[in-house]
């Protein structure tokens, strides 16, 4: 936190510190945190209230990721501040306890307005696409706590290996479960098959075309059991890891709420979480291309990548990004049940840890941030594994109500 001399009291100065975004979104420490900062600011106690309340809206509406987002929010809530009070509220001058409190009531409601209204240009840009496929799976819930495969007619198939393994046959009607037992299903309707993974687990599908896909932790593919019409289309949710067959008549397409990708190519791993801002492809052989939503305001874009490439889609600038990967391997060692880190970011690492075993995890560092390298079986239950993130980045973890604490 910034010393007492670097505020101008403006609820910009707290809206704009990383530190206290961090700290009051932080569940274990936040009522000390911000008693303790009254107490360093008393005569900033108002500021740090309405701070506070933006950022709330804000975490709502899932806009207040950068510097910049929450600039440009509170740049657009001050504006519209003024010109309520400007209607005439100087007038009341009979009770101005009166004014202040219609003042702060008014500013509430200018704060959910205005964030309303920037988080759907923020986030509101999905794929406008009413294809059945993805008017199909966002109309169906989703539970993560449990391994399961839907087949087209709503029967639940509950999987309870660690790593399930789902084969179609030819003409989708015959599904067998790890090698073991075999499903029937009717085929001639139009509906859809669903395999969701939990949180800890992953699975493998082949599907009725011969394409083979890995689905990680938390994840959904929405499928049909066999391949009718001039494409392949299928949908996701999640991370997948896809090794698509061939076939120049029938061109395969992945569906995620942000994006489309033609599948030009053979082998490319997705991540499309949906409470995240990026969705983004990684491309480790062949060609595939990347194209964004388009909307009654904004063009789509769209992108091609190479062998080694990643475009990462941002909804908020509804634009892609284009890098190199020089290690594109380790982004699909989950799909052998361990991850591989090669001088990556901690909060990196612990992020994609957290998403794996879906679990709450902080890091406290006096170190800013630094890169470590390991490799972590996943296999293993979260706490083992996270002391392995602690020895290695020579820290010490704390198990804490409602998740763990990773600090120096």
């Amino acid at each position: 936190m910034k010393e007492k001399a670097d505020y101008s009291h403006d609820v910009q100065d707290f809206l704009l510190d990383d530190e206290f975004v961090r700290r009051v979104q932080d569940e274990f420490g936040s009522e000390e945190y911000i008693t303790g900062l009254k107490a360093q600011f008393p005569t900033q106690e108002s500021n740090i209230d309405l701070a506070i309340k933006v950022l709330e809206v804000m975490k709502n509406k899932q806009v207040y990721s950068t510097p910049e987002q929450r600039l440009r929010v509170w740049s657009e809530i001050e504006k519209s501040s003024v010109k309520s009070r400007n209607i005439n509220l100087w007038n009341f001058t009979i009770n101005s306890r009166f004014v202040r409190e219609l003042i702060q009531v008014a500013a509430i409601l200018i704060v959910t307005f205005v964030i309303g209204t920037l988080a759907f240009y923020y986030t509101g840009r999905k794929v406008v696409d009413n294809s059945p496929i993805i008017s199909f799976a966002s109309s169906t819930k989703v539970d993560y706590t449990k391994s399961q495969l839907i087949l087209s007619d709503g029967k639940k198939i509950e999987v309870t290996a660690a790593n399930s393994k789902i084969s179609y046959s030819p003409d989708g009607a015959s599904v067998n479960l790890n090698d073991s037992s075999s499903i029937v299903q009717d085929t001639r309707n139009d509906k859809f098959n669903q395999m969701i993974v939990p949180y800890g687990k992953y699975a493998t599908l082949k599907l009725s075309d011969g394409t083979k896909v890995w689905l990680n932790a938390g994840s959904r593919l929405v499928y049909p059991p066999t391949f009718r019409g001039k494409y392949r289309e299928v949908y996701l949710q999640g991370e997948g890891y896809f090794e698509v067959t061939k076939n120049t008549t029938k061109p395969f397409y992945v569906k995620t709420d942000r994006m489309k990708i033609e599948v030009l190519g053979t082998k490319f791993d997705v991540q499309a979480f949906s409470e995240e801002e990026t969705h983004s492809a990684i491309l480790l052989e062949g060609k595939i291309s990347l194209s964004s939503p388009q909307t009654a305001m904004i063009a789509k874009e769209q992108v091609v990548l190479k062998q080694s490439e990643r475009g990462v889609y941002s909804g908020i600038s509804n634009r892609f990004i284009k890098e190199e990967i020089s290690h594109p391997e380790n982004f699909i060692d989950w799909t052998y049940g361990y991850i591989n880190f090669n001088k990556e970011p901690l909060e990196s690492v612990l992020k994609r840890i957290s998403r794996y075993y879906n679990i709450k995890i902080q890091l406290r560092s006096g170190m800013g941030s630094f890169q470590i390298s390991g490799k972590l079986d996943l296999k293993e239950d979260s706490e083992r594994v996270l002391k392995g993130i602690a020895i290695i980045s020579k820290m010490k973890l704390f198990k804490e109500e409602g998740g763990y604490l990773i600090k120096d």
